[in-house]
């Protein structure tokens, strides 16, 4: 398979034009029109075709494009890799956690390992947990702290999870809310306006699971965020309900600005897991990241 032509054909169709793409990828507009032709007639295939005066992809042109935007991500992000040994000999660390983990449990991590291992780069990068786990799976982070939620596969040949800890999910309203502290059923609580994460959260999966579960209709979204910080500040300021991680709600419960909401029959406990590579493709110093956590969650 020529990856050079596929590429060429790539940069062709994401820019639009020969022109654009002989400009980003400085070869000449001739070269990159013959060798994808020579490659079409090769092939017995068509990738492009004439509308007027615009050249468009063909079903299959369109079909190739996604598989070749992974592909080529990939190629990059070898090359960072490689980038990153010659920059940081002794090791470019790079960590994704969601909201509650970047929140509440990376931050001191990283502190603390930054003070013994100076010479290690730390990157972090905070995403909801399908974010997370996208980024372990495509090799963007060496280690990944997420919420349990329904993944596709975590390619077990490659990667390993661990447990960190185990919390629940609450419904949480202004301190001055109607149903601040008090008991209330499923079905009433889902009449109410809601304040949620994006798509894609584990707390807002969880919520759609319940109500699937108990043949609820869904409650409507009154206000989203992409970040659970922002969400709870939001229902602090007296509107509406949400659902979150009890674990980033107790500070704001003990200060008395949030309140519970205790809903009938609804235990909904959660896990919150690390995910990395396998320990013969870890680097010495993403072993040592690894074992200083378990080592600071021993102290607890």
């Amino acid at each position: 398979m020529n990856y050079h032509v596929l590429k060429l054909f790539y940069y062709v169709a994401i820019t639009g034009s020969v022109t654009k793409a002989s400009e980003r990828l400085h070869i000449s507009q001739p070269a990159i029109s013959a060798q994808i032709r020579k490659f079409e007639r090769e092939n017995h295939i068509l990738l492009f075709e004439i509308k007027g005066k615009r050249m468009v992809l063909t079903p299959l042109g369109k079909r190739l494009i996604e598989p070749l935007e992974k592909f080529f991500a990939m190629g990059d992000q070898v090359q960072q890799i490689i980038e990153d040994y010659h920059k940081f000999p002794e090791g470019n660390l790079r960590i994704a956690g969601n909201y509650l983990a970047t929140s509440i449990l990376i931050p001191r991590w990283a502190s603390l390992f930054k003070q013994s291992f100076p010479e290690v780069n730390i990157q972090i990068t905070t995403t909801n947990s399908h974010g997370v786990m996208e980024k372990l799976n495509n090799f963007e982070a060496d280690v990944a702290i997420y919420s349990d939620m329904e993944f596709p596969s975590h390619n077990t040949g490659v990667f390993e999870h661990r447990e960190l800890y185990r919390d629940e999910y609450v419904f949480v309203v202004s301190s001055q809310h109607p149903y601040a502290n008090q008991q209330v059923s499923f079905e009433e609580v889902m009449s109410e306006a809601f304040i949620m994460r994006e798509e894609g959260s584990a707390a807002r999966e969880r919520l759609v699971r319940l109500c699937e579960e108990r043949s609820v209709q869904q409650p409507t979204i009154g206000l989203q965020f992409n970040g659970v910080n922002e969400v709870i500040q939001a229902v602090i300021a007296g509107y509406g309900i949400s659902y979150v991680s009890a674990l980033l709600a107790k500070p704001y419960l003990d200060q008395g600005t949030l309140a519970n909401v205790a809903v009938e029959n609804v235990v909904s406990k959660h896990s919150i897991w690390m995910g990395y590579r396998k320990k013969e493709l870890q680097e010495s110093y993403m072993q040592s990241f690894i074992t200083f956590v378990m080592k600071q969650l021993s102290l607890k």
